[in-house]
Order: structure tokens, then sequence, then C-alpha cells
């Protein structure tokens, strides 16, 4: 994966800052409830916005997982979020995102979400929001 130095510097800065914000301050767990054909669990997280290729967006780059970039992929720590897991993210209620990506500034409950374009995901930031992590669905 390849991200602008602009978005790479920012998310290193954001996630030194906030992995120690977090430890502190935030817990990593609000609580559980039942829906959706299992259980599920809403954390507080330091959510970003990133985006690939030399220009920014590169709709279709290649992810660690070895899928391509779409709307609804994001980066997360595997050893947390392993490939696969389904997010529904604060402020975006219709879409569900999936854990297809991971980086070297994303650990601990940090979640990267792909835009298509760099102005996108600058402007989007670091944002401290709640995001749920779905259950898997059972076959």
């Amino acid at each position: 994966m390849i991200l602008s130095r602009l978005v790479a510097a920012a998310l290193m800065a954001t996630s030194m800052l906030a992995s120690t914000a977090y430890a502190q301050d935030a817990p990593t767990s609000d609580g559980q409830h039942e829906g959706g054909g299992g259980t599920s669990r809403v954390i507080q997280a330091s959510v970003t916005g990133y985006a690939t290729g030399s220009d920014g967006g590169a709709i279709g780059a290649m992810t660690a997982s070895g899928t391509t970039t779409q709307w609804g992929t994001v980066a997360a720590d595997w050893r947390l979020y392993p490939l696969g897991t389904r997010l529904q993210i604060e402020g975006f209620p219709n879409d569900v995102f999936t854990v297809e990506d991971s980086g070297g500034a994303v650990r601990g409950d940090i979640f990267d979400v792909w835009f298509p374009d760099l102005q996108a995901a600058v402007a989007f930031g670091t944002r401290s929001l709640r995001v749920t992590i779905l259950a898997p669905t059972s076959p």
C-alpha cells in the first residue's frame, strides 16, 4: 500500500498521540448487545481517512489482504480486528465497513477508512467515533 507522504506522516503522528490518550482515558468497550444474529460491541475509537496510490486515490489499488480498495474498505490492527471483521462507524449509518487492509500506523483501536481521493481523506482527518464491531454471521 502506497500512502502519500502527507497522509503517512499525519497517520503516524495521530497514532502516537491517540494510542497514549486512549490507553489512559477512553474505555475499550462500553457494553455488549444482541443484534444481527450474534453479539456486537461498541467501542470509542480513533477513525482516520486514507487514500492509496501516487495520486492519493487510485480506485482499485491493492490492499494488504489482496482485495482492491473500494468504499467500505478499512485498515485495522489485525491482531485485534482480523481480516473480514465487519464494522459500523458513527456518522455512516447506512454503511458496513470491512477490515481488508492494515498499516504501520494502525495499531490498537484505530480504524483507517479508505477514501477515493486524497482531499476527502484529509478533510475527514482524525475523529473520535463510536465503532460497532459486528459479530461474524453464522452459516
